[in-house]
């Protein structure tokens, strides 16, 4: 028990007899250059070094990201653009009426939306007269040639009024045999 750890080393053969000094190849925990590899060097031909590999990682990340940012501007740009042209029409041919007090509830988007309308103007919704167009946030009441105006420019912002009958919905059929 009187052995240091230095004579328990020395026995086992981990450690050198002269402090500080010892072969390459007996320090533990060192390995040779040649072992490892130059870190210059690829390992494999091909392959690029760890350093080399991310720095290109990191321009490719920035370029898409570049990418996708040019993107969405420009799909704002158009956005805009669609939307003045249609604030273009509707501003002057709106017909929605401050005294509507008529709730009128119809379907866009996959949500049910609400206007208020007068009486003649719900006939005229009904009668197809009228149409609803989608803008900034607000539903406005147009006439069908300035609806056939805003349709040309984008259709996604027109409501369509012919999917609030249910009447003819294909998903459920009403049978040939039931009588009402």
């Amino acid at each position: 028990m009187g052995d240091s750890l230095r004579d328990q080393l020395l026995a086992l053969g981990l450690a050198n007899s002269q402090p500080g000094r010892g072969s390459k190849k007996n320090r533990p925990g060192r390995r040779n250059a040649k072992q490892v590899g130059d870190a210059k060097e690829p390992q494999v031909r091909g392959e690029l070094p760890l350093d080399q590999a991310y720095a290109a990682r990191q321009r490719e990340e920035q370029l898409q990201a570049q990418r996708a940012r040019q993107q969405k501007q420009e799909e704002v740009r158009r956005r805009r653009k669609v939307n003045k042209a249609i604030h273009e029409i509707v501003a002057p041919r709106r017909q929605n009426s401050d005294d509507a007090n008529i709730p009128r509830n119809f379907m866009f988007n996959g949500r049910i939306r609400k206007i208020y309308v007068t009486a003649e103007q719900q006939q005229a919704l009904s009668a197809d007269r009228l149409g609803i167009v989608y803008l900034s946030g607000s539903y406005h009441l147009l006439d069908t040639e300035a609806l056939a105006a805003v349709r040309q420019i984008s259709q996604d912002h027109v409501v369509d009024l012919a999917l609030d009958s249910s009447a003819d919905d294909p998903e459920y059929p009403v049978p040939d045999d039931l009588v009402w």
